[in-house]
């Protein structure tokens, strides 16, 4: 039995590398749209039979040649070997010295297509797309040349084709150029290429049809022949083009609808400059105005030294909705990746008396800084009159490494001031200012003299004490400083930062939240999170940790199988035996928080989700924090689809939690209590639970979950031992 289910899995495996290879063409993921696009390709039998030759002997000689199974199952080989086995049919009959120029050419696409990959993930970050295609196509049609075997010819069918005259002309060149990425310049199938995209992404479809427009148009402004978007292969250039920038490689955006417009009229521009090129050498253009059009985008958009409203997509691209809705709710939960984030420089609650576009010195250039004192429980930040340094309450307080990095520049000769003066020709006293790679320096500044503990040139580790609080330079009382800024000059102009993991409270009495990441105003008071090591071993999710859930839900039981894994490329994920659910998680020293859920609404891995969307290891059993996760898989089919179709502009509907750790039913047990509102159309929406109650056992994990609506129980699972 062992061996047939492992028979079994390396033909689901086969299986999919090949589907992967017909569904990357159009960037998609969906085995429906891969089984419309195969179907497409055969239209003409023998051009269908040519290219699933080549992909299937791509996909082997990649196998030989010991490429990492991954890429071979991602479908990366198998879509760049369809596609020069599609371009060679088209152009060659079949005969056995055909076969074996396919079988080179499929060798020759494994090894181009291995070393661009390698070359680009080491320097430059860019996708790779169907270069090796672009290559090793003209390499064969220009060795073929030589060879008398081989007989060439382009069938004629493929341009007059099925299904002309019947359609507006517009329509049918749409269709046409959809078709032709596959070498098919049929309507039938332009249609079942048009399917396949509407069921991996309704985006990708209108983006399609964004691309084609503009593209065509330019093409018909500037004086150019429309049948040569047909009969020269090149429209689909500008449709791949609008597909990639607009919401594949570019979060899904008004602005990147703009810019896949503006990139498909250059992928124009480019098809024409190709054909006037190529032609004399008897070459077709291919693909290369989308690959040129595409990868002098995406550098620019590399190099840029803000983000703006054109975000690239971080991770694996998914489908234009997949990708915008994982931007949208990353970008609301977690910091902007090109956000410097500290760790809180001080120890133990201190009160804010400026900060970030503060009302006296944290301003123009300087505006993004923070000044931390220490204050009482009724507000005062001194005893008695506060005349001298010693009276105020963070005098020779330490002060800590917000992060991980190396000393540059230190100053601790200057005297501290007297309460009340300042020294204005050393604006920023003493300090130690830290280089945290790339273009990110922290200054710590007013420190005491000759308080510093580190020298320049040091390492320093996050939380190592670097000097204490004084009362040196533009400081009337003693207070510390600290400023992110782009270089290490001292007094440099700050930059936006953000501190992770703190409790923050509007008054010095208030119980406070938990803050994941944020920048804390004037007058907040903060303090660094303490890390409960019972809590973190109870709610890490560690790898390996398998459950078997037994669900009592309308009267039915059922079973439910998990796993805790690391894939190959380091992130953590919680699947179910089934395949029915998968959720990615991620967890530190400080929180573990569950990024994103795909599966079915009804599985409890869903519920999970919702109740613990981020779980901090407080210490504090006090403490409460809100998160707001992606509802999309918890609406309705027409409920999401409509969300999906509005999320570019609006978001129609939204999820909110509330959470607070408890003490459990026993001594060493955890309850986590979660409660859930969703802001939107009712009726758009699955009835979700408004309180959802998991259990947590140190060394366990997850024991129990249960989940209410109103007072009524609705589920209950518990871990079967």
């Amino acid at each position: 039995m062992a061996a047939i289910a492992a028979q079994l899995a390396q033909t689901k495996a086969a299986l999919r590398s090949i589907l992967s290879g017909y569904a990357q063409i159009y960037f998609g993921n969906r085995l429906t749209s891969a089984l419309l696009f195969l179907a497409a390709t055969f239209v003409v039998p023998r051009h269908g039979f040519s290219g699933l030759l080549a992909l299937l002997l791509t996909n082997l000689w990649a196998l030989i040649l010991g490429r990492p199974r991954k890429h071979i199952q991602e479908g990366y080989y198998a879509f760049n070997g369809l596609l020069v086995g599609l371009a060679l049919g088209l152009f060659f009959r079949f005969s056995p010295a055909f076969g074996l120029v396919l079988i080179l050419a499929s060798l020759l696409t494994v090894l181009v297509a291995a070393g661009l990959r390698n070359l680009s993930e080491r320097y430059l970050g860019l996708p790779v797309l169907s270069t090796a295609f672009v290559i090793v196509t003209w390499v064969a049609l220009l060795a073929t040349r030589r060879f008398s075997g081989v007989e060439y010819t382009v069938d004629t069918v493929l341009v007059a084709g099925l299904g002309a005259g019947w359609l507006p002309d517009w329509f049918e060149l749409y269709l046409r150029s959809l078709g032709a990425a596959f070498f098919q310049l049929s309507v039938v199938s332009g249609m079942l290429v048009m399917l396949g995209l509407l069921i991996f992404s309704r985006w990708a479809l209108l983006l399609s049809i964004i691309g084609f427009a503009s593209g065509w148009a330019v093409y018909l402004v500037l004086g150019g022949v429309a049948s040569d978007l047909s009969s020269e292969y090149i429209g689909f250039n500008f449709i791949l083009t609008a597909i990639a920038m607009g919401g594949i490689y570019l979060v899904l955006h008004p602005a990147s609808m703009a810019l896949a417009a503006v990139a498909a009229a250059l992928a124009a521009l480019l098809s024409a400059a190709g054909l006037s090129m190529l032609k004399p050498f008897g070459l077709p253009v291919l693909a290369m105005p989308f690959i040129v059009a595409l990868q002098l985008f995406l550098f620019t958009m590399l190099i840029r030294p803000k983000m703006g409203r054109l975000r690239m997509v971080t991770g694996t691209p998914d489908s234009p909705e997949r990708n915008l809705s994982r931007a949208t709710y990353m970008a609301r939960r977690y910091p902007d990746p090109l956000m410097p984030v500290f760790y809180l420089p001080v120890m133990g609650r201190w009160l804010v008396s400026q900060g970030p576009d503060g009302d006296t010195t944290h301003q123009g250039l300087w505006s993004h800084a923070w000044d931390f004192e220490v204050a009482d429980d009724q507000g005062e930040r001194c005893q008695g009159a506060g005349e001298k340094v010693t009276d105020y309450f963070a005098w020779a307080k330490p002060v800590m490494a917000p992060a991980e990095g190396r000393v540059l520049r230190v100053v601790q000769h200057l005297a501290d001031n007297p309460v009340g003066e300042v020294d204005i020709l050393h604006n920023w006293g003493n300090l130690v200012i830290l280089w945290h790679g790339s273009d990110v320096y922290s200054a710590l500044c007013h420190l005491a003299q000759h308080s510093v503990t580190v020298t320049e040139g040091e390492t320093v580790s996050k939380g190592q004490i670097l000097g204490k609080v004084g009362n040196s330079g533009r400081s009337p009382v003693p207070h510390l400083h600290m400023q992110v800024q782009a270089s290490a000059e001292t007094g440099a102009p700050t930059r936006p930062a953000e501190f992770l993991h703190y409790r923050g409270f509007g008054s010095k009495n208030q119980l406070g939240s938990y803050v994941t990441h944020g920048s804390p105003a004037q007058g907040d008071y903060v303090e660094q999170m303490d890390v409960d090591e019972t809590v973190r071993a109870a709610v890490t999710l560690a790898p390996g940790l398998s459950w078997r859930w037994q669900v009592e839900q309308n009267g039915r039981v059922r079973e439910e199988h998990w796993q805790s894994t690391i894939d190959p490329l380091g992130e953590r994920l919680l699947e179910d035996e089934n395949g029915e659910a998968r959720l990615r998680f991620f967890a530190d020293d400080h929180y573990t928080t569950l990024l994103d859920y795909q599966g079915s609404k009804t599985r409890l891995m869903a519920l999970l989700y919702l109740g613990m969307p981020r779980l901090p290891y407080l210490k504090d059993r006090d403490l409460d924090w809100d998160d707001q996760p992606s509802p999309e898989v918890f609406l309705t089919a027409p409920g999401r689809l409509l969300h999906e179709l509005v999320l570019p502009f609006f978001e129609l509907n939204r999820l909110t939690t509330h959470s607070l750790l408890q003490p459990g039913r026993s001594s060493s047990s955890l309850r986590l209590v979660t409660r859930l509102h969703l802001e939107g159309a009712p009726s758009a929406s699955h009835r979700l639970p408004d309180r959802i109650e998991i259990e947590f056992e140190p060394g366990s994990g997850p024991v129990e979950l249960l989940a209410f609506r109103g007072q009524t129980q609705i589920l209950k699972a518990r871990v079967l031992t």
